[in-house]
């Protein structure tokens, strides 16, 4: 949870609150560190020594990919999202962006193209460096964790069907669908 400009708190996703500790908070990367270190005998998502490694990654991904989100996403929100959602996510973006949802949404391709194009330049080098499947070899890195968020988001968004994710599923001989794919295992949503 974070403060934003001295109004309501402002919550972010990926949101935890573990009941068991009390502990609450929203940043992945200290997510993911708190759940390491406070749940060492389950699976680490950060093997130890590799810190330096995987926070690099993720700086580096944020920087070159998350930077390229498609801003068509603002948009779409906007019309699918309850009305009071729909009124802040305006108000936020356009803020942000200083201009119009409509105009920052215009040339919707060129979005989508720039995406995968951050995704090739960013990603594909170093997955294509990598001894097999995930970053780490067989088993998935949080690099891993946070290269799939950035497509399935899309895909839990628009649908499995829509046009977005059927684009994104061809992207480099489909890599990030197939990656989406291989981390299933490893989702678990206690309801």
């Amino acid at each position: 949870m974070k403060q934003r400009c001295g109004r309501d708190p402002w919550y972010t996703v990926p949101f935890i609150h573990d009941q068991s500790t009390g502990v609450v908070m929203s940043e992945s990367s200290d997510i993911v560190q708190y759940l390491d270190k406070q749940y060492p005998s389950t699976p680490r998502v950060i093997t130890p020594g590799t810190l330096a490694f995987e926070t690099a990654y993720y700086k580096y991904f944020r920087a070159g990919v998350w930077s390229e989100w498609p801003r068509p996403i603002h948009q779409y929100m906007y019309e699918t999202i309850s009305p009071d959602s729909a009124a802040f996510i305006k108000e936020l973006r356009e803020a942000a962006f200083g201009d119009t949802l409509v105009n920052i949404a215009k040339d919707p391709q060129s979005h989508w193209d720039a995406y995968r194009d951050a995704f090739g330049s960013v990603a594909l080098p170093i997955y294509e460096k990598a001894e097999g499947i995930f970053l780490k070899g067989t088993e998935p890195a949080w690099g891993d964790f946070v290269t799939a968020s950035a497509v399935l988001s899309i895909k839990l968004l628009y649908g499995a069907d829509s046009k977005e994710w059927k684009y994104i599923e061809t992207w480099h001989e489909g890599r990030w669908a197939k990656l989406v794919k291989d981390l299933e295992p490893y989702a678990y949503v206690d309801e």
